[in-house]
């Protein structure tokens, strides 16, 4: 096996966990942690994600504490210029809103207050309804 087929498997590995946990948001250590037994290094999760996020295949996001980076499969989700998150608070879970009204809302806020919202960036926390449950 050359280099390049070992780099192939790799990214395919890190690529694997993140559409199997496609609603999650993960941390280059805890992507680390589930890609470990396939002979994934640290430095090479640093590498592999900043390029799948360059690629679009994640995306990056400020994780809770300010700090530092979480990463999401994108999926189907690729422009999110154009929609609101929101991020339950119980489980971590993040969802694509696609919803008239809250493209209504940006409007409403563009047009009377003389702000525009990167809705790429713009993320609501509360509580999802399983975690409700609970």
């Amino acid at each position: 096996m050359n280099g390049r087929e070992y780099k192939t498997s790799q990214k395919a590995a890190v690529l694997d966990f993140m559409r199997l946990n496609r609603d999650g948001q993960y941390s280059v250590n805890d992507i680390v942690e589930n890609v470990a037994s396939e002979g994934v290094g640290k430095s090479t999760v640093y590498r592999l994600v900043s390029r799948l996020a360059e690629e679009g295949a994640l995306r990056r996001f400020t994780s809770d504490d300010g700090h530092s980076a979480v990463y999401q499969y994108v999926g189907d989700h690729r422009e999110c210029d154009g929609h609101f998150h929101l991020k339950c608070t119980g489980c971590g879970k993040l969802v694509h809103l696609d919803c008239e009204r809250m493209a209504e809302l940006a409007k409403h806020i563009g047009a009377s207050h003389s702000f525009s919202i990167d809705m790429k960036k713009t993320v609501l926390y509360g509580t999802c309804a399983a975690c409700a449950e609970h």
